[in-house]
């Protein structure tokens, strides 16, 4: 209900910013650079049509009056064909059959469009309008341009980042030193050890909380920039001394108490988890809770806590970029588009500086990347929100090594059990990481299988 009344309120501050703005932008000449059929109607891509309408169909066209928008999904409604098809055959299959002008792309789908030579090169448009790009947050061009190989083919108005926010006072009662910038996951350990109480009942505290084991794992290994598979995604790859280190993490996670996890075999929602997690943050219960840049304006709204932020856990190896900040929505236009004169016109607008003000006008739980427009409630903290860049070698192994998601469902609990067999001394690590590498192995190559037939 929360949720929904929040979303509410920032879809009417959205039309008042609308009404407010509408008469206010400045009109510019078609370039040369660009192609159009006169049609006057854009195809866009994007996964939720009434979303797209309340985010930005409503502003483009208050600009715009006469494009005529027609939104559209990844496969048609009924075609029972591509149900159990992989991400990137979808999202190839609505290009084949959609022929879409503009696209809004998370990170992995715009990894792969632009390798395949699907999206058309923004740089020589950008370049001929003066398109702004010098107010965006350090690295965010760099890491689309990285993704490109080399070329700009899209831009984001937003970016979404962690950090890891802390109750002072908890820290100055233990007489312990207040986490700082650029931790890495074996100091936040270390630092989260000393709030545990000895208990074991429901009045047990911990530095903080999260749902599984397997969840631990996951933030430690993605930071850490570990692949799971090899490149072809056929072969699981344990054996290594990375993986073996994120492993002995998690469970020096787990055995000094510095986070708490349910027992293995036991699953629950993240979600409600995570809930938990901040009223136990907001009431004073736990010292430490990582979370989005939007938890600094809650934190303000629900307690008067004396309370801090710094960045999340960073990989030693790349001390200057997080696999917690990232692009959340990239617009580009696709190199087959017949009306690339419109597709602009919606891709320049949706990321030049009027729409990066309204963004910081309208809240949520992204940042803008344009730092200059940053929402008054998170001023406080601005050197922090943007200190570290979004990581340009954060890959999605299961969307780029086409992996089943039935693997993963099997997977996770197999990972719990291993990480807390090893947490009980049930096993060794080696042992382990040995067993749950050849069981792996036996369930990926089962889901392969059944999958293509």
């Amino acid at each position: 209900m929360r949720r929904f009344e929040t979303r509410k309120a920032s879809i009417l501050l959205l039309f008042s910013v609308v009404l407010m703005i509408s008469g206010c932008f400045e009109n510019k000449p078609r370039s040369n650079e660009l192609s159009g059929d006169g049609s006057r109607k854009l195809k866009i891509y994007y996964p939720y049509v009434e979303d797209f309408h309340v985010k930005y169909g409503t502003l483009f066209n208050s600009r715009y009056p006469n494009i005529e928008i027609e939104v559209i999904q990844s496969t048609d409604a009924g075609d029972g064909e591509f149900e159990s098809a992989s991400p990137l055959e979808k999202l190839n299959r609505m290009l084949e059959r959609q022929k879409p002008d503009v696209l809004i792309l998370n990170q992995d789908e715009y990894n792969e469009l632009s390798s395949l030579g699907k999206l058309y090169d923004l740089e020589p448009i950008m370049k001929q309008e003066q398109f702004d790009v010098e107010g965006y947050a350090p690295g965010v061009i760099d890491m689309l341009r990285e993704r490109g190989n080399g070329s700009l083919f899209g831009l984001t108005t937003t970016i979404n980042a962690r950090f890891l926010y802390y109750n002072v006072d908890m820290f100055k009662d233990k007489h312990m030193d207040l986490p700082v910038n650029s931790m890495q996951w074996r100091e936040l350990i270390e630092l989260a050890a000393p709030f545990h109480n000895g208990r074991t009942d429901e009045k047990a505290t911990y530095g903080f909380i999260d749902n599984e084991a397997s969840d631990v794992m996951w933030s430690i290994s993605t930071t850490m920039g570990l692949q799971l598979f090899d490149a072809e995604g056929k072969k699981v790859l344990l054996q290594s001394d990375g993986w073996k280190q994120a492993f002995q993490l998690t469970v020096d996670a787990i055995q000094k108490k510095a986070v708490s996890v349910r027992p293995s075999g036991q699953s629950g929602d993240p979600g409600s988890r995570y809930i938990m997690d901040m009223k136990k943050f907001l009431n004073g219960d736990i010292p430490m809770i990582i979370s989005d840049s939007s938890f600094a304006s809650r934190i303000g709204e629900s307690s008067k806590m004396n309370w801090g932020m710094v960045t999340a856990p960073i990989n030693p190896a790349r001390m200057d970029e997080s696999t917690m900040t990232y692009a959340t929505e990239i617009f580009a236009i696709a190199a087959n588009s017949n009306n690339k004169q419109d597709a602009w016109a919606f891709v320049s607008f949706m990321n030049g500086v009027e729409m990066a003000k309204i963004v910081s006008r309208t809240g949520g739980s992204d940042l803008p990347a344009r730092m200059e427009y940053l929402p008054r409630s998170l001023e406080r903290d601005r050197e922090i929100l943007y200190m570290l860049k979004p990581s340009s070698h954060r890959v999605n192994e299961q969307w780029k090594k086409n992996i089943p998601e039935s693997f993963y469902q099997t997977y996770t609990p197999m990972l719990n059990e291993a990480l807390h067999a090893i947490a009980s001394r049930e096993k060794t690590l080696e042992q382990a990481i040995t067993e749950l590498e050849q069981q792996a192995q036996i369930k990926l190559d089962l889901t392969r299988n059944t999958t293509d037939r």
